[in-house]
């Protein structure tokens, strides 16, 4: 199988084609990234600069489950976590319709308010019910703080 791939953001694009030979056993998909210290943790912070995102009491179920696999169109999966308040975040851009029908609601960029790091997304039904669908590798546990350490 003959597979193409060309990089338009660089300059000049870059273009990469290769064979797959169709004898070679097709791997398994790439199990969904797990972020075990999350499940333990009470606060939760960006993986990039330590700002303070969300805390465990806000996780909630949507579709009847917290965390739900989101394919990318690079063929990796992201695991998201559904959050009804991440305080630590901006949404920003305008609305996309990247993830449904206009009926289910919009969707907009979530990033970190210290350092713009992508999160995930806000989504916000015309009943003004939202919610945050956070990237749990793009979170962390909040270290012990130093006030707990010292007591």
């Amino acid at each position: 199988m003959n597979k193409h791939l060309t990089l338009f953001t660089t300059s000049p694009p870059i273009s990469l084609t290769w064979d797959e030979a169709p004898d070679e056993p097709i791997k398994a998909p790439k199990p969904i990234f797990d972020n075990p210290s999350l499940a333990s943790t009470d606060r939760m912070v960006c993986a990039q600069c330590g700002d303070d995102i969300t805390r465990s009491s806000q996780r909630i179920a949507v579709n009847g489950s917290h965390r739900h696999a989101v394919p990318t169109a690079h063929g990796i999966d992201q695991e998201i976590g559904c959050f009804s308040l991440a305080p630590g975040c901006l949404s920003m851009g305008h609305f996309a319709l990247d993830f449904g029908q206009p009926t289910e609601g919009f969707w907009q960029m979530a990033v970190c308010a210290g350092c713009g790091n992508h999160l995930g997304w806000h989504h916000q039904t015309d009943d003004a019910f939202g919610f945050y669908g956070l990237i749990l590798d793009h979170l962390a546990a909040a270290p012990d703080d130093a006030k707990k350490e010292a007591a």
